[in-house]
């Protein structure tokens, strides 16, 4: 008996000719592209169409603990505990720095009430789509999406209760840019909280080798850091009760699981770019080898939360 169809989300269709030239050359010019402009560059390539979920749109890696049956429920379970770690909850002006194509939003505007979500995102297709399912859950009143960079916020100073940045951060130019500026967004009392990728330890690679990984991940120097350094970066921006607790154990293996089952899906091979499923494959043969630094084996997945003081 053959396996039944994976049903993806709609806007995971298969892509053009034209969309998959573009794609390529993307990725070809990748590290010659300024910092400041990369990760535009990189979530271009990273559309709907090369995603591995099947009936949302998120883009993180999801948090697998109580196995999950998908990566969508992961990664779901990842929005759940984002949320609950920054406090969200009814009546709260929430800042959400990197929203991606909305499903976190989405999911904490019915999960948690907050009267308000406003999200910032750099790159123009998220914002035309994720406003489009906005609209079509009729969530327009509550969530508000904008084009903007979270490193120079328009917003005045202590506009929200809750700030936070799901897998987004480590592309910021600069992440500690970023806590200049959502310290300053958040009222008195206020709460940041953070999913983000960061170095186990400071990088031991090659400078090329080094330059590579951060060039293909869109990720600035100025980022590489352990949970340390992390936690100094925080506390020097003025946060206090600052935490950084690495749940490295709960996403990476889930998620490489997922992508090993998937890999050779017709599905996934259908639509999603063929560079793309070669790198993703190397990672995961990486990974089950014991690894070398060019798979998440030296990387860490951290849950920080840090308060404005009161005072």
């Amino acid at each position: 008996m053959s396996e039944p169809e994976v049903k993806y989300h709609p806007d995971a269709r298969r892509p053009s000719r034209a969309t998959r030239v573009r794609e390529y050359l993307l990725l070809f010019l990748l590290p010659l592209i300024p910092m400041r402009y990369r990760a535009r560059a990189y979530y271009e390539i990273e559309s709907a169409h090369n995603l591995f979920t099947e009936r949302s749109l998120y883009r993180n890696l999801g948090y697998w603990a109580g196995n999950p049956a998908t990566l969508d429920d992961a990664c779901e379970a990842m929005a759940e505990l984002l949320g609950k770690t920054v406090g969200m909850s009814e009546g709260d002006r929430v800042l959400d720095a990197g929203f991606g194509f909305g499903d976190q939003d989405l999911y904490w505007a019915k999960r948690f009430a907050p009267d308000r979500i406003v999200g910032v995102d750099i790159i123009p297709s998220h914002l035309a789509l994720a406003r489009r399912r906005v609209h079509e859950q009729g969530l327009d009143g509550r969530i508000d999406l904008r084009l903007g960079t979270a490193t120079e916020l328009t917003f005045v100073a202590e506009s929200f209760d809750r700030v936070v940045a799901l897998e987004s951060a480590m592309h910021f130019v600069t992440r500690a840019d970023f806590f200049t500026e959502a310290y300053r967004v958040l009222r008195p009392g206020g709460t940041l909280a953070l999913a983000d990728t960061i170095p186990l330890t400071q990088s031991s690679t090659s400078r090329v080798l080094d330059y590579l990984q951060r060039a293909l991940g869109a990720m600035p120097k100025d980022n590489a850091y352990p949970s340390d350094v992390y936690h100094s970066k925080l506390a020097a921006a003025g946060f206090v009760d600052v935490q950084v607790v690495s749940i490295r154990d709960e996403v990476y293996p889930g998620y490489i699981r997922d992508l090993a089952d998937k890999l050779g899906q017709p599905q996934i091979v259908s639509r999603v770019n063929g560079a793309m499923r070669q790198m993703w494959r190397g990672w995961v043969d990486s990974w089950n080898q014991g690894a070398d630094a060019s798979s998440f084996a030296d990387q860490d997945y951290v849950i920080a939360v840090a308060t404005k003081p009161a005072g």
